[in-house]
């Protein structure tokens, strides 16, 4: 009898211990999956840390996304402020300029970076600041 009860109880906290935190899961590639109830992913946005340093040197930056929704940020104003377009990992940014899919775009880590007709201590400053956290 002692061990019916034991193993009873062990059966019933099993079932307990198994189906706490159970929450209905997203289908992946469902929209705004990042803001679905038990999802604990975060998006991570590479221009926060990029845009803290071009306004530091006095630039102003407008962030946006494209049309495709990729992070990206205008320094100053077109034609002459440099663009720049984040993609997922360095690769695919080394890709599209390898398949002339982004011409005249310089590539700094996952960074596309476009100079337009900024001047030159402009563009280095913008490069410099794109640069940081990128190794290689």
């Amino acid at each position: 009898m002692r061990l019916v009860k034991l193993v009873m109880a062990c059966g019933l906290t099993a079932v307990l211990l198994t189906a706490c935190g159970i929450k209905a899961k997203p289908v992946a590639g469902s929209a705004h999956v990042d803001r679905a109830p038990g999802n604990h992913a975060v998006v991570d946005d590479p221009r926060p840390r990029h845009l803290k340093c071009l306004r530091r040197h006095g630039y102003k930056v407008r962030e946006y996304r494209t049309a495709a929704g990729k992070p990206a940020m205008q320094v100053g104003t077109l034609p002459a402020g440099p663009t720049i377009v984040f993609e997922s990992t360095d690769g695919i940014a080394q890709g599209l300029q390898i398949q002339g899919d982004a011409q005249a775009a310089e590539v700094i880590g996952p960074a596309l970076l476009y100079p337009h007709l900024a001047s030159a201590h402009e563009a280095y400053v913008v490069e410099t600041c794109v640069a940081i956290g990128v190794s290689g």
